[in-house]
């Protein structure tokens, strides 16, 4: 293994290489593995003032008369009197150990198979089946975006970091890599191995330790060669990490000052830098552990194009793949110079819009435990999501080659959308739906530097990947057919926007209404 600082400043040089490309992919990867930067219009408060903390006070009484997730746990822990009755009732059967759950609920069942899920029901969420159902569907599709999504976009990113290493114009499509390839079900089902046997390896501690650091390498011998076999990925891992594990985990320990740096800015080193440093340094360690092995293990090790000593003003060769792509799906194609059409713009607005909700409201739900309609309107879409995107790709669109000058502008538009909205309802409705008071660099807690940045960051990938993969998706669908989608939702949204502009979306954990007393301090209720 090279001499760390010697990898580092190989690292530094490659930040530096199409730098705002490289945290856009880093920005992406992270949005999608690990839910990213939380950051959403929440009523956020101040804690310096007298009036903010006593807002504070009334949002811990927001939900009253609701049951939180606090209390579900404690009902399903803790039986009722009635629970306690029927039991009593039950006494005539049997009622020791887990067999008697299971002859018992088939025996009050007209159907076997519903006794069984009765008994799984009865043992873990104690008869509640609203719960039951609620947390075996919700696992079910975290898992399968986990699995499809999650799990393999890590390889993706590690592909695009080996290649822009010597490739300047590397794209940001890299990161669909895993899947514009054949071999995308095999790549989830290893790593998910990878992460199972990590797991199991942590129970002991040090050797959790340790399989961390052997399995190190295997997303990027997946970002390599997607054919490689599962033995053969954890084997070659192992070998290259023999007599590396301790000289990689001091590697790890010299950047620590960087986690401390992060927790100071909040972040933001590690969005637009960090990040990307970690990513560069990781891809050229890889590289230099495969050096190692490479003459022994050629067959695996196939992809020559990654080796080249000179730094190249292109793209990968596309005759470097030794995988077949999937070139007939042409929605993975992303080319964001293109022009859409007046009904694809509207599908966009309607696809922020719903996204946006889902975001805030399923944030809300996380941290709360109550479904509240975020928003100012009653249906499910949050129009200042789908009025930035729009406005984002329609008047930027002439300096789209321009990714940082794009951020910058992408920043500033979002800051007049949201700062304008936030003063038209207050002035208007004497209402406030999100408060950055307590923000650094806010200006009139309608609007702050974090949010822009964050909100810039989402313009650009707006721009450079969900746009036209969108774009992609909805000219699959017949002219007509989305004339009379748009046309619907115009009437659905028109009617929505006209009755909530006469009778606002309020009410607990929606809004705060503004209010001046004496001191001419403003204070929320």
């Amino acid at each position: 293994m090279k001499n760390r600082k010697i990898l580092k400043n190989t690292a530094k040089k490659s930040v530096k290489k199409h730098y705002f490309r490289n945290v856009l992919i880093v920005f992406i990867a992270s949005l999608i593995i690990a839910g990213g930067y939380q950051y959403s219009t929440v009523n956020t408060l101040n804690d310096t003032t007298k009036e903010v903390q006593e807002n504070a006070n009334a949002l811990l009484d927001l939900y009253h008369g609701k049951k939180t997730n606090s209390e579900i746990i404690d009902e399903l822990l803790n039986k009722s009197d009635k629970d306690k009755e029927k039991d009593k009732e039950r006494e005539h059967k049997y009622n020791n150990g887990i067999l008697a759950v299971f002859f018992n609920q088939i025996s009050e069942s007209d159907s076997f198979v519903f006794g069984i899920i009765n008994a799984f029901n009865h043992l873990f969420f104690d008869g509640n089946i609203s719960v039951f159902v609620n947390i075996i569907l919700t696992s079910i599709v975290l898992l399968a975006i986990y699995l499809l999504v999650q799990n393999v976009i890590v390889i993706g990113k590690n592909r695009y970091f080996l290649e822009q290493r010597k490739y300047r114009d590397t794209k940001i499509d890299k990161l669909l890599f895993p899947y514009r390839v054949r071999k995308t079900l095999r790549l989830a089902r290893i790593l998910l191995v990878k992460y199972v046997c990590e797991f199991l390896w942590n129970l002991t501690i040090i050797g959790g330790i340790i399989k961390h650091y052997e399995y190190l390498m295997v997303p990027y011998l997946l970002a390599e060669n997607p054919n490689i076999k599962q033995k053969e990925v954890f084997k070659l891992s192992k070998e290259m990490m023999n007599g590396n594990k301790f000289n990689v985990f001091k590697l790890d320990f010299s950047l620590i000052g960087w986690y401390f740096l992060g927790l100071l800015t909040f972040n933001l080193s590690n969005v637009f830098y960090f990040d990307v440093y970690k990513e560069c340094l990781y891809a050229e360690l890889y590289m230099d552990l495969r050096n190692k092995v490479k003459d022994k293990y050629s067959h695996l090790l196939n992809d020559t194009y990654l080796e080249i000593e000179e730094e190249k003003e292109e793209e990968y060769p596309t005759d470097g793949y030794k995988i077949p792509l999937r070139a007939h799906r042409k929605w993975l194609n992303v080319d964001y110079r293109r022009n859409y059409s007046i009904t694809n713009y509207i599908l966009f607005f309607f696809s922020f819009a719903i996204v946006g909700w889902l975001y805030e409201v399923t944030l809300h739900l996380i941290n709360y435990g109550v479904f509240v309609n975020r928003g100012t309107l009653i249906g499910p879409w949050l129009p200042i999501y789908g009025w930035g995107g729009i406005l984002i790709l329609f008047f930027l669109k002439p300096i789209r080659e321009h990714p940082v000058l794009l951020f910058v502008c992408a920043c500033i538009l979002s800051g007049f959308v949201e700062y304008g909205t936030a003063w038209y309802l207050e002035a208007f409705h004497n209402m406030k739906w999100w408060d950055y008071s307590g923000y650094f660099m806010n200006l009139n807690g309608k609007i702050c530097l974090e949010g822009l940045l964050v909100f810039g960051l989402a313009g650009c990938t707006v721009t450079y990947l969900i746009a036209p993969l969108l774009d992609n998706l909805f000219n699959l669908l017949k002219g007509k057919i989305k004339i009379v989608i748009c046309t619907v939702l115009i009437i659905i949204y028109g009617t929505d926007f006209i009755y909530s502009t006469i009778h606002p979306h309020t009410g607990k954990g929606i809004t705060t209404e503004v209010k001046i007393v004496e001191d001419g301090n403003i204070v929320f209720n």
